[in-house]
This record gives structure tokens, sequence and C-alpha cells, in this order.
């Protein structure tokens, strides 16, 4: 008689989460219906994990999340794809981790009232320009920041350059990016008017504060 008793993944990875409490980040951000590939790669999880943790800002909550696939900008230096962990067709765990990390700094740096819906729906929209820019970056890595337009009138052909498309479209995010910091300055200006902040550490007083030490 087969006295074998199968165990699932969720089980198997409470296991490992013992032996290494950080799995828990990754599990944290990773999608349950894929985490048999976790399981399968178990003998590469320390190192997975090692390098996950070491994922900033700087370097994944909204619905901009990507989701995972075979022409992700980050692919050639994805540590999950690399250990052959890519949750593919399931939301991204890096751009997950990155999006949370930015909400918690930018709630703490910014001094967002998170009960202030418009504050909350700037602080998205900021976001979500970031990991935009992220991947914007990603796809001008390896590729030309121009390209040759080719124009033919009759037997007269004419060429040239212009940007790329992308390049472009990274410089308009990054107008966005500038346009939804100007409106927490605003707002941060108003209430400091009226009296309603007593945050001596706004955004606003740095950016005065900077301002003041480069004419001197």
């Amino acid at each position: 008689m087969n006295m074998r008793v199968e165990v699932d993944s969720d089980t198997r990875l409470a296991l490992l989460s013992d032996e290494n409490p950080d799995l828990k980040t990754l599990l944290a951000c990773y999608p349950e219906e894929a985490r048999d590939k976790l399981v399968k790669n178990k003998e590469k999880l320390n190192k997975v994990v090692a390098a996950f943790n070491k994922v900033t800002p700087g370097t994944s909550v909204p619905a901009m999340i990507m989701i995972c696939n075979s022409t992700c900008p980050y692919s050639d230096i994805c540590i999950l794809k690399k250990n052959d962990m890519d949750p593919v067709g399931h939301s991204c765990p890096i751009e997950k981790k990155i999006a949370s990390e930015l909400e918690a700094d930018l709630v703490s740096t910014l001094a967002i009232d998170q009960n202030d819906i418009i504050e909350m729906e700037l602080l998205w929209d900021l976001i979500d320009m970031k990991l935009l820019d992220m991947r914007s970056s990603g796809a001008l890595k390896n590729g030309s920041l121009v390209q040759v337009v080719e124009n033919r009138v009759g037997n007269v052909s004419t060429s040239r350059e212009e940007a790329s498309p992308i390049l472009e479209i990274k410089m308009n995010i990054k107008r966005l990016k500038h346009s939804i910091v100007d409106s927490f300055v605003a707002t941060r200006r108003a209430k400091k008017k009226y009296g309603m902040s007593s945050n001596r550490n706004t955004i606003e007083e740095l950016l005065l504060d900077a301002a003041s030490k480069s004419v001197k």
C-alpha cells in the first residue's frame, strides 16, 4: 500500500518559509496561481529571494503593474526569468514590490493624507508614471535614440533623422511626473499659507531651501 501523502505547493512553501523567513517577501508579491514554479525550482529559491529583497524603487499597487511576458523590457536582467521563475501571464512581482515600496516612501516623504482621495489619486498617478518611465528606459537600453525616416516623392527619395518614438514617450512621461510633483507642491504651499500644516519638512520648504542656497 502506498501511504505517501502528496504535499501541496502552499504547504511546501510554508515549510520553506520557516527555513528562510525572507521568502515571505517574495510570496507576498508572487501570484498564487504560479507558485508551483517556486516549488519546482526550490533549490534556487535562496538565491532568488536574496536578490529579490534588494529590489528598490531606485533600480514593483496600482492597476499599471505589468503582466509578465516574453517582451518584458527587463527580461535580460530579471532575476526571476534567469532562474525560470518568471510567472508568465501574471502580475510582475518586481514591479509590484517597487510600487508598494514607492507608495510607502512617498506617503512618508510627502506626508500624504491617506484619507484624502485627491492626494491618493495623485500618488497613484505618480507611481504609474514611475513604472512607465522605468519601462521606457528598459526599452531604450538596447535601442537607438534616433530613427531614420524615409520619404519618397515620385522618383525622389529623401531621409531624415527623428527622435525615437520611445524617447519621445519617455520625455512626455517625465513631463507628466513633474506636473504631478508640482501639484503636490502647490497643495502644500496652500496648506502652509492657510495654516493647515505644521509639518516643517514639506517638499515645498525643501525646494525653497535648495533654491535659496543655490543663489548664495
